[in-house]
């Protein structure tokens, strides 16, 4: 005789009770947004009649308790979130497959502590495996969505949390940089800089020294390594940016060619990079940061060498080198509507330019860096309704490109985490309710390791690799939108 693992199997096997549980100043509440709970149970593989429990148990109870530790839960119990585990199937990313979920259902939750629902409904705990073996589901499992992380040159325990929750892995590379070098302040030469390719007189006349700019020295330890900590074959990065035009990533001396020679030596680089690493990227943040007047190092240099087209010359040149590759065009905080820098409209400026590439078949996304409550006078990132109308005018679907969420404005609160958790959950939702299909966490990780610093807490990992509020809230929302559509 065989038997079908239902909820109640599950629940009678544990012996699970109904008990209470409060929060303990949790201070911010989600808002729900719709949710895999409403999809009716189903049921498991049918088993032995007396099937194994345990794996399934000893998979579950570990991440209710670090469910209970992250949110500083008042616990006599887990019993009330265990008794509100549920199951269910959603398709596999890139097959016809399901796969069985069991995880902590909204509408069962709120019945016990609507308080409670708001934080944890919706949160996956295990995915099946095997004939009877469960793990913990990491972001890339519970999503048809791409999701990836900044790579970077650290062997501080990453392997296993990029495997579990990342399907592609971001190169960031300054173009200038990578390709050029630069002169440090003190002197000393880089690799290369922009003098060993063209003379420049006392008059600031440049003149290329050759007809074709050598790069094969470029190094691509950077990316093997990303490689080396995903799973899969094949194209599974992104390169983040192609050309990042500012004055501070620019190589020196470029302000002083001539349109020719600037499109020269743009397109050059360009054609090396995607022809070099093709078999490895299978997209390109083509542009960074354009159109920036400002006087300093946030001037764009390529708008005051060659002119507005320099962008569509850019996509242009990677669609003929690569066609397959998908092409980005990156902008900082254009997620709302009225948010500027030195004047520029960046969502503005962002439509203006993307409509026109769009119109030549020449840009497959639009980036959005998220770069949440970075200083004093960052753009909201509440305002779900406002973001998602932002990002459906796009003629394109948006690409998260750079997601971290700084607590230093509210790092004295005891909710810390949990605010910063809900300024995420926001610009998820907005991105997923436009259509978005790839999103980018950035910047190292764990907190410690930060581009804003230990101080920010910026990403969704604590140190030894603890996740936090931010992580789970992440989870969910990619989970509850996959599995509303399965």
């Amino acid at each position: 005789m065989r038997k079908q693992l239902t909820r109640p199997d599950f629940l009678k096997a544990i012996g699970i009770t109904t008990a209470g549980m409060a929060l303990s100043a949790c201070g911010v509440k989600a808002t729900e947004s719709p949710t895999a709970t409403s999809l009716p149970p189903t049921a498991m593989p049918t088993v032995t009649s007396t099937p194994n429990f345990a794996n399934l148990n000893a998979c579950i109870n570990p991440q209710l308790d670090k469910l209970t530790t992250t949110y500083q839960l008042i616990v006599n119990n887990k019993e009330v979130l265990a008794s509100c585990v549920d199951q269910v199937k959603i398709l596999n990313p890139g097959s016809k497959e399901e796969k069985l979920i069991w995880f902590i259902s909204t509408p069962l939750l709120k019945q016990k502590d609507p308080s409670l629902a708001d934080l944890l409904g919706g949160i996956p705990l295990a995915i099946q495996t095997g004939y009877e073996t469960w793990v913990a589901p990491g972001f890339k499992d519970v999503t048809d969505m791409h999701i990836g992380c900044e790579f970077m040159e650290n062997e501080n325990g990453s392997d296993a949390p990029m495997r579990r929750n990342f399907n592609f892995g971001v190169i960031s590379s300054e173009w200038g940089h990578t390709a050029f070098g630069y002169n440090a302040p003190n002197g000393d030469r880089g690799w290369a800089d922009i003098a060993d390719y063209i003379n420049i007189d006392t008059n600031g006349k440049a003149t290329l020294l050759t007809n074709k700019l050598d790069f094969s020295w470029c190094e691509d330890y950077q990316s093997r390594q990303a490689l080396s900590h995903l799973d899969g074959s094949g194209r599974r990065l992104l390169l983040s940016h192609l050309i990042y035009p500012t004055r501070g990533s620019m190589p020196h001396g470029f302000e002083n060619l001539t349109r020719e020679q600037g499109i020269d030596v743009m397109t050059q680089y360009i054609e090396f990079t995607v022809n070099h690493f093709k078999d490895r990227f299978f997209a390109y943040n083509v542009v960074n940061e354009f159109y920036l007047t400002d006087d300093n190092d946030a001037q764009d240099i390529m708008l005051k060498v060659i002119g507005e087209d320099y962008i569509d010359i850019a996509f242009e040149t990677v669609r003929k080198a690569d066609p397959t590759a998908l092409t980005i065009l990156n902008q900082q905080e254009n997620l709302t509507k009225d948010w500027s820098v030195n004047g520029i409209h960046l969502s503005q400026t962002t439509l203006r330019v993307a409509k026109r590439l769009a119109e030549k078949g020449l840009i497959d996304m639009v980036g959005s860096q998220c770069h949440i409550d970075q200083g004093p006078g960052s753009p909201e990132s509440t305002n779900i309704a406002e973001m998602t109308e932002v990002y459906k005018s796009y003629p394109v679907p948006v690409f998260i490109s750079e997601l971290d969420a700084n607590t230093e404005e509210y790092a004295n609160q005891p909710d810390r985490f949990l605010i910063q958790a809900q300024r995420v959950k926001g610009v998820l939702q907005a991105a997923l309710e436009s259509g978005s299909s790839y999103f980018n966490l950035w910047g190292g990780f764990p907190d410690e390791l930060g581009w804003l610093g230990p101080q920010a807490a910026s990403t969704p990992w604590a140190t030894g690799w603890v996740e936090k509020p931010m992580y789970f809230e992440i989870l969910r929302s990619l989970f509850k939108n996959h599995a509303k559509a399965a």
